[in-house]
């Protein structure tokens, strides 16, 4: 059983390290999803709020950044919307743990303007390739696509490139820092498509169908219901890294993550919480 967090908290208010400030407070720092962001911004305010032993530091930058910000010694946790193999990553001896906290999608997105709502497995790809380059070719509106990615540091890309084998990206797509800014570019774009992850999930532009999988001719749309009953297909386990360590600040915060609280932050962003 995990001990409880007022134990916790004690332990922690006591703990000497060079994370220490002058107000004898530790310091967690977290850094990484983009895509988890918002919500953890949420998570960590109440968190601080229940307690003042522990400060949180949160900064986006994609999920490798969080990754490599662990292996560093950048972060305490490294939060991340893609699962890497850790070994192939940063080798056998990396002595970090990875753990789920939530669920979410990927939700492709178009501008209010566009009469499509759905696109199959290989109109997806072609898009992002460039094999595909006016909508009129998928039976919309003539005018050339307009795709908008993340970067390489993004765990939404990789995840979103994987699933629909795209291994090179148009040369006609432009690079997006975070999930709002393509909702942004979306939105003033008639033009534009892009992907985002289910918490930046809005009405302000199309939120598109897409097949169950890729041969299949069912389409789905990415409602939370589709995400729960496992139908819309770009569902993701969100997660979390962290260092094997005897860290209080750490198990304080994991610990935190189990409470009803913390499932019901989650949710309200349209999350599956663990």
């Amino acid at each position: 059983m995990k001990p409880s967090i007022a134990i916790l908290f004690f332990i922690v208010s006591s703990y000497g390290c060079k994370h220490q400030n002058t107000n004898s407070s530790y310091v967690l720092r977290m850094k990484g999803s983009e895509s988890m962001f918002e919500t953890f911004s949420e998570l960590k305010n109440a968190f601080e709020k229940r307690q003042d032993s522990v400060k949180i530091t949160l900064e986006g930058g994609g999920s490798r950044t969080g990754l490599m910000a662990i292996k560093n010694g950048e972060a305490e946790i490294g939060l991340s919307s893609f699962a890497f193999d850790l070994t192939e990553t940063l080798g056998s001896d990396h002595n970090i743990l990875e753990e789920i906290v939530a669920y979410d999608a990927i939700v492709l997105i178009t501008n209010k303007s566009n009469p499509i709502d759905s696109l199959s497995y290989q109109n997806v790809s072609d898009i992002y390739t460039g094999a595909i380059y006016d909508w009129n070719q998928l039976g919309g509106n003539t005018g050339l696509i307009a795709p908008i990615i993340r970067d390489e540091n993004s765990g939404t890309q990789r995840f979103f490139t994987e699933y629909f084998n795209i291994n090179q990206i148009a040369r006609t797509a432009e690079i997006s820092e975070d999930n709002a800014q393509i909702v942004s570019k979306v939105n003033g774009n008639i033009n534009g498509v892009g992907f985002i992850g289910f918490a930046y999930f809005t009405e302000s532009v199309n939120n598109l169908k897409l097949p169950v999988d890729s041969i299949a001719p069912t389409f789905v749309a990415p409602t939370h219901r589709n995400l729960e009953n496992d139908k819309y297909p770009l569902k993701r386990g969100l997660r979390i890294y962290y260092q094997r360590s005897e860290n209080p600040a750490i198990e304080a915060f994991l610990n935190f993550l189990t409470t009803d609280e913390a499932h019901s932050i989650i949710e309200s962003y349209g999350l599956i919480a663990i």
